[in-house]
């Protein structure tokens, strides 16, 4: 997880040191929704149902704002000119999530050539700067 901030020097943070602070989401950030609204104490989103006005939003105001290496892949994502924002790496077990993908047997066949589209896609992605790991589907 990593968010956009015109805010400080810190190369890192911890979820907890988000405590407080105002941010711009896209309302639909599935299990990511849970983790922020969890972690961070007394945080404030501002959920936004369309990624334009997302983008708007970012461009024109200094909230920091969420991303993942998954997000570079979402071919609906316009990178925010850096507008003096820096990318912030968020550390801890919770700035990472495992998604899982169950199919039943008799649709493997008929499912196979999207997972074998979502591995090359997983493989090709940025490595977060907090795990510096690969991104593997299995």
């Amino acid at each position: 997880m990593i968010f956009g901030s015109q805010a400080t020097d810190f190369s890192q943070w911890w979820l907890t040191d988000l405590a407080g602070l105002s941010f711009v989401v896209l309302d639909d950030i599935g299990a990511w929704k849970d983790v922020i609204g969890k972690e961070i104490e007394d945080a404030h989103f501002m959920c936004q149902d369309e990624r334009d006005a997302m983008d708007e939003i970012t461009r024109y105001s200094s909230f920091p704002y969420f991303t993942t290496n998954v997000t570079a892949a979402d071919p609906s994502y316009h990178p925010v000119p850096a507008n003096n924002r820096v990318e912030r790496s968020i550390k801890g077990p919770k700035a990472e999530l495992t998604i899982y993908v169950t199919v039943k047997r008799q649709r493997q066949t008929q499912v196979q050539p999207l997972v074998d589209r979502l591995k090359a896609a997983c493989a090709k992605l940025p490595t977060t700067p907090t795990t510096g790991g690969t991104n593997v589907l299995k």
